[in-house]
């Protein structure tokens, strides 16, 4: 099926069936800004909402044990699962490392703390320039130049994410990125957009509260969701409705009235893009906008009265027995399994709010449970695009080559994920939808391309060296066993004997089982084959 879609398909993908969503603001920054950006649309990335499955999910036979997984439980079979949940880039290597040390010591290294790394320019720091008393040219200069430094966002992050240690961190950041869902093209300065991101990524196993304050009054979230142009005589209700339904508590936990108290507690704050006049330190609004655009009035939100102002509506809201069922359900979809489990989700969200809103220690519940390992959660869960192709790459050892400007990014963002760009504030369709007609043959082709650079693009100049990593498995000389090992890194199912048998004839191509020799000519070209033939069934496409 891959080889149907040839480089000139895959780039024709974005006039197909799916239409293009646009997020241009027509004021912002100036109306001459977003009128250069609009012109120029064929060169932001391609956003698309993928079609929501036709199908309600499976609901899986699976206990609600609550018990922590003994030691003596662990075994290569769970530490290979617990690695395609937390990384999706496992190899084999990783796998046996990671069994041999035990279940605590490696939820303990996925969960520990690690430098951010470094920053992509010093241009994440730079100060915004008034458009207003520039010429047509300068104005198009700028257009160009941020534009080319959000795309150099998305691939700074896409390569980090495929280079980055065995850690939960960038996966973690990715759940945030997704739950905040904030896109690049409105929001427009790729300042700001870094901003968030790295704000993520500090925060994203910390506190709860802090990081919901830091992307609430963050240059980025100002501007997509129009905080930032919400003033006492005209509240804006945007940003405070996703608060409470998209960020906090869910839905059928607030009313229109608390709406509207929530949006005049939200009015005075302002960004210029990068700046902005809220002091974390202090916890307020500063300068002459707020005291000019600030309601001080009194409001009554969820139940409370005051003179309230954003800091406040957060507080109040944090007080919600509703917020940490609602965080970490969202936790267990992204981890575990889509239907959730309400008896562990409840267990998980005790942990959360006896934890003052610490995300770790939830985490660390969720990753050395019994539950997280049932045998039924085995291949439940459909990666995203940019975890199964980036950790397609590591499990193939290619994560240290540079691929083309831009390939990556497109390959993930024509499978329904432009990284840094969700197709709106409720993030993605995500689970079942990532697979279509169009996706799947997508993720195929590049599988194929990694494996036999003759396929596909032939901008790819390198290839997996398959021999090397059947020498780093553990029997290479013993066909059967080489299957099975592939299998424990590529496929989200346990192997069946049926398949193993088709495998391993697959491999043998005709030969005896007992005259395998991964030395003999011809065994590069058969693992080969075996690979791309592995990585086209639809276990490769679980976890």
């Amino acid at each position: 099926m891959a080889k149907n879609l040839d480089r000139r398909s895959f780039l024709k993908v974005d006039v197909g069936s799916h239409k293009r969503i646009s997020h241009i603001d027509p004021q912002w920054p100036t109306p001459e800004m977003a009128l250069l950006q609009q012109k120029e649309m064929e060169h932001e990335p391609f956003i698309f909402l993928l079609d929501p499955p036709k199908n309600s999910p499976k609901i899986l036979n699976v206990t609600s044990s609550l018990a922590r997984l003994s030691e003596s439980s662990w075994n290569q079979e769970k530490a290979a699962h617990l690695l395609k949940r937390a990384h999706g880039g496992a190899a084999f290597s990783d796998i046996q490392h990671y069994t041999n040390i035990g279940l605590d010591a490696t939820v303990s290294d996925l969960l520990k703390i690690r430098n951010k790394p470094e920053k992509p320019a010093d241009w994440v720091e730079e100060l915004i320039p008034d458009f207003r008393n520039m010429t047509d040219s300068q104005r198009q200069e700028y257009q160009t130049l941020y534009r080319d430094r959000r795309i150099a966002l998305v691939e700074w992050w896409i390569n980090l994410m495929m280079k980055d240690d065995m850690s939960i961190r960038e996966n973690m950041t990715l759940f945030w990125h997704e739950h905040f869902a904030t896109n690049a093209q409105k929001v427009y300065f790729p300042q700001a957009v870094f901003e968030q991101n790295d704000v993520i990524r500090e925060y994203g196993l910390g506190n709860f509260k802090t990081l919901l304050r830091k992307i609430s009054f963050g240059p980025a979230m100002m501007i997509w969701l129009d905080s930032r142009r919400s003033k006492k005589n005209a509240p804006n209700e945007n940003f405070p409705r996703e608060l409470m339904e998209l960020f906090s508590m869910g839905v059928d936990t607030y009313s229109q009235e608390d709406v509207v108290a929530a949006s005049r507690a939200f009015t005075g704050y302002s960004t210029d893009g990068y700046l902005t006049n809220y002091l974390f330190d202090d916890r307020i609004g500063t300068g002459e906008y707020w005291d000019d655009n600030h309601d001080f009035d009194q409001k009554t939100f969820l139940g409370e009265t005051g003179n309230f102002n954003g800091d406040n509506i957060i507080d109040i809201i944090l007080e919600q027995d509703a917020v940490a069922h609602f965080i970490c359900e969202k936790m267990y979809k992204w981890f575990i399994y889509e239907i959730p489990d309400e008896i562990f989700v409840d267990k998980m969200a005790a942990i959360f709010r006896d934890g003052n809103y610490e995300i770790k220690p939830v985490m660390e519940y969720l990753l050395t449970s019994e539950h997280f390992y049932d045998d039924n959660f085995r291949g439940a869960h459909i990666p995203n695009p940019t975890t199964q192709s980036l950790g397609l790459i590591r499990k193939l050892n290619l994560h240290h080559h540079i691929f083309p400007d831009r390939w990556l990014m497109r390959y993930i963002e024509y499978m329904g994920m432009a990284v840094l760009y969700p197709p709106d504030v409720n993030g993605w369709t995500g689970h079942r939808a990532w697979i279509n007609s169009i996706t799947l043959p997508i993720r195929k082709l590049l599988a194929a391309t990694l494996v036999d650079e003759k396929v596909g693009d032939n901008r790819i100049k390198f290839e997996a060296n398959v021999v090397e990593i059947a020498n780093g498995m553990s029997n290479s000389q013993n066909a059967r066993q080489l299957i099975k090992d592939f299998a424990l890194v590529f496929f989200g199912l346990p192997l069946s004997e049926k398949l193993e048998n088709k495998l391993v004839e697959t491999l043998m191509d005709g030969a005896a089982e007992y005259d395998w020799d991964i030395d003999a000519a011809g065994s590069n070209s058969r693992l080969r084959e075996l690979v791309k033939y592995m990585l086209r069934l639809p276990e490769a496409q679980l976890a």
